[in-house]
């Protein structure tokens, strides 16, 4: 168990005093008390230790990052018991370069199965691809909330055939 964060958007130091920070509160982390910050984060870094992380007590910012992918493979459970912009578990913004071509493109939550409050919002991620082939409302526990999902990646690959049109990536193993 480690503890989250209630930083928003603002970051302290450069981008290199972000990753060490999200390094020595993540490593060998499996369920955050708090929140998921994940802001500023340089392509050149190595996530791979977020990968131990299954639940979430609060929500996961994911904003202005330039990294490809996140490693948050064994992220099952998004508890909700905050919410960032007092409505939303997942927020998912602006995680691209437009100078370059460094972007999110997979999510690769394929293991997230409940938001047990609040809503999603996966908005303006330039690449990032197969968000708007997940069935939210099957992850999401509030029935009164329409996820947001709009303007991200144009130029995705369709789900496998084997995935009914509901995935988190092109592969046979990405089906949601």
């Amino acid at each position: 168990v480690c503890a989250g964060t209630l930083n928003g958007l603002s970051v302290t130091g450069d981008a290199q005093h972000q990753y060490q920070t999200l390094h020595k509160m993540y490593n060998n982390c499996e369920i955050v008390m708090g929140n998921l910050e994940i802001v500023l984060i340089d392509h050149t870094q190595d996530l791979s230790f977020l990968q131990t992380i299954r639940e979430v007590t609060g929500y996961i910012l994911i904003a202005m990052n330039v990294f490809s992918s996140l490693p948050l493979q064994n992220l099952r459970v998004i508890r909700g018991t905050q919410f960032y912009e007092e409505k939303f578990a997942l927020f998912v913004l602006l995680n691209y370069n437009p100078n370059t071509t460094h972007a999110l493109r997979h999510l690769g939550l394929n293991q997230l199965t409940e938001i047990l409050a609040g809503g999603v919002y996966i908005e303006k991620n330039a690449q990032l691809c197969h968000v708007d082939t997940v069935e939210w409302r099957d992850i999401m526990r509030d029935p009164r909330l329409e996820p947001i999902v709009g303007d991200n990646g144009k130029a995705c690959a369709p789900c496998h055939e084997s995935c009914s049109g509901h995935c988190w990536g092109p592969g046979p193993e990405d089906c949601q």
